[in-house]
């Protein structure tokens, strides 16, 4: 089983493109009814499979997941 990608390099490298992406920010703006640019698609899907945010300790609570 592979680890998931580390979620600050993941949150960095989407939000520096999403910063510069006019596609990407209305997709944000807009969840389900427009795409990411292809670029941006990838780098979403990086940022969706690290999981939540290390900040959120008490989303992982709720699930019972464990502290990394």
């Amino acid at each position: 089983m592979t680890a998931p990608p580390d979620w600050h390099a993941a949150d960095k490298a989407y939000q520096l493109h999403h910063t510069t992406c006019p596609q990407c920010r209305a997709a944000g703006l807009n969840p389900g009814g427009l795409e990411r640019c292809p670029d941006g698609a990838e780098l979403w899907a990086t940022y969706q499979q690290a999981g939540d945010p290390p900040h959120f300790t008490w989303l992982r609570k709720r699930r019972g997941g464990k502290k990394p």
